[in-house]
């Protein structure tokens, strides 16, 4: 070989070489950066997805999925910098998503006189007692939280808060948020008496001699009351707001639907009103809340045309938040006599209160609805839920179809004809599943009222499910638990709390754990318009996981209330937990 042949072979050899060489310190440390992640969560997970129901690992980097799968493949992501997480005891699922909450209200709510969980009397007029000597200087002695079966037939009485509070008012809300229990000084600070007319959609609970007011205020009657209550401060709402995404991201929410910010307003002589939403747009345009929220606004019936007005004037849309929602009430609830029934409660000539003429509500929930909004309807009884539902098929005749994800939040007492026009219709059944199990709520205050064939339309959760209704999950809070997991047991067994056995309400309605743990996730993203981002775990989605001390599908369906969230990762970055 001469030397002029062994230099071109060296050159050929050596051309590869360099390009390898180039490739080495260009190609590999990008292929690398790719290849690293933030944190790899080695558990079994539930993904939601259909097309992979489990896997092994999770891969996040910044603020997204970038690999769901084997261990192994997992496993080679993994760097220097990366928080490895394993738990094979665990589970991994989505964030939860809370379809229907009153998250900035509740955290406010954080600071008054709280009756949550008390069984008896002298429990509440000791609470009241203690919270009267540790706030002197409060103008109003406000609080909420009591349960109606406590009192007979859910009619405390004024002279019983007179005798603790007489120089200072009392307003005391009902624990599902439909009645206020006043003393004798509010009622004179709002000039309720014997003449007072009932206002339309509410009630004033009366002395069946005198007629003079007993100190229960039903529905709208409330609203007589509150305008005289003081404002909270700006600095409470935020302060609430912060206070109440920290309880949820503990229970591993990281999306919601606030169905309602209004109510909880101050006022600044220099800077004007702030409210529930406001925080909300302030929190979530500076990207200081560990929540993905859609909050919603109020639709009265006798000013929905300026309603919508000014609600078209407070949308928003943001990385992290949306004002496009309208709340509307259709009726109220059964325990109080308040929801709306096509036949009498037993007994009675009376069928609750619609609060909206069924005219009325087709022509507002038509006009929302070609507005661009979605539409979160409060439907109890069977007659609102009808009403309801005959609204948003008028609502869809004049406007024709489109991508609107309308809700109804509660859906109680369904009649069996309207069950398929949740498919039909495609509307979203936002169950609070917590409800239903066989508590005073329903033993007394509920069943006894309906009889024993409306009695089994309560809760109807599976037949709106198996009938191809959407069915998504709500806490209600503060009504009642914030933490998804209650609600979840609830729906599988149609019982109380770690209830093994006993009696169940109407257990043919309760569902699968997979169908509550989809309601509580991507079916809770489909309602928020997020399901391409958020609702399961998928590579390109966003980094929205929790992480569970034991998994679900191994235990008891009596037990999954005793799991607790080890961790929340919200956007990438854990929130809750070390």
């Amino acid at each position: 070989m001469t030397k002029t042949e062994l230099k071109e072979n060296i050159a050929k050899i050596r051309q590869p070489l360099r390009a390898f060489w180039i490739f080495s310190l260009v190609i590999l440390p990008v292929f690398s950066q790719q290849k690293s992640a933030d944190i790899i969560l080695i558990a079994p997970a539930y993904t939601m997805d259909p097309d992979r129901p489990w896997a092994d690992a999770v891969v996040i980097k910044g603020n997204g999925i970038i690999f769901v799968g084997d261990k192994k493949d997992a496993l080679t992501y993994q760097n220097s910098a990366t928080r490895l997480i394993e738990r094979s005891d665990g589970m991994v699922l989505p964030g939860f998503i809370d379809s229907h909450v009153h998250l900035v209200a509740g955290g406010i709510e954080m600071s008054d006189c709280r009756l949550y969980d008390l069984e008896t009397p002298t429990e509440i007029f000791q609470t009241l007692r203690d919270f009267i000597d540790a706030h002197p200087d409060d103008e109003w002695i406000r609080g909420g939280g009591w349960d109606l079966p406590i009192f007979p037939d859910g009619n405390p009485r004024k002279e019983w808060l007179d005798e603790i509070s007489p120089d200072k008012p009392v307003f005391l809300v009902s624990a599902d948020a439909h009645t206020a229990w006043v003393n004798s000084k509010a009622l004179a600070l709002a000039g309720i008496n014997a003449q007072t007319p009932d206002p339309l959609n509410g009630r004033i609970e009366r002395d069946p001699n005198s007629r003079e007011p007993s100190g229960v205020l039903r529905e709208d009657a409330m609203g007589l009351v509150e305008p005289f209550l003081p404002l909270y401060t700006k600095d409470q709402i935020v302060a609430g707001l912060q206070f109440a995404v920290e309880e949820a991201n503990r229970f591993g929410i990281t999306a919601i639907l606030d169905a309602g910010t209004e109510g909880y307003a101050s006022y600044d002589s220099i800077r004007g009103s702030y409210d529930g939403l406001d925080s909300y747009r302030e929190a979530t345009f500076d990207k200081e809340i560990s929540m993905r929220v859609a909050a919603s606004q109020y639709a009265n019936p006798g000013s929905w045309k300026d309603d919508l007005t000014r609600i078209k004037k407070r949308r928003f849309a943001n990385e992290l938040g949306a004002m496009n929602t309208v709340k509307i009430f259709a009726d109220g609830v059964i325990e109080g006599g308040t929801a709306a029934l096509l036949e009498p409660y037993i007994g009675t000539d009376d069928r609750g209160i619609l609060n909206w003429h069924p005219d009325t509500l087709k022509k507002a929930v038509a006009e929302f609805d070609k507005a661009g909004f979605q539409i979160h309807i409060h439907a109890i009884g069977d007659w609102g839920i009808r009403s309801t539902l005959d609204a948003f098929e008028f609502a869809r005749r004049q406007n024709g179809l489109g991508d609107k994800r309308h809700m109804m939040s509660h859906v109680q007492l369904i009649h069996p004809q309207d069950v398929p026009r949740f498919k039909e219709l495609d509307i979203i059944a936002s169950f609070q599943a917590l409800w239903a199990y066989p508590d005073k709520y329903i033993t007394d205050l509920t069943l006894s009222v309906l009889g024993p064939v409306r009695s089994k339309w309560n809760y109807p959760i599976n037949s709106v499910y198996l009938s191809g209704g959407r069915i998504a999950g709500g806490s209600d809070w503060t009504v009642s638990s914030l933490d998804p997991l209650d609600a979840i047991e609830v729906a599988v067994t149609r019982r109380g709390l770690g209830k093994k056995d006993g009696d169940a309400l109407f257990p043919e309605e309760a569902v699968k754990l997979e169908t509550m743990l989809r309601a509580y996730t991507l079916e809770g993203a489909f309602s928020l318009f997020k399901e391409n981002e958020i609702g399961s775990l998928e590579a390109g989605k966003l980094a929205d996981v929790i992480i569970l001390d034991r998994n679900l599908f191994r235990i008891p369906a009596h037990e999954i209330h005793n799991a607790a969230v080890v961790q929340t990762i919200f956007n990438g970055k854990i929130v809750y937990g070390k």
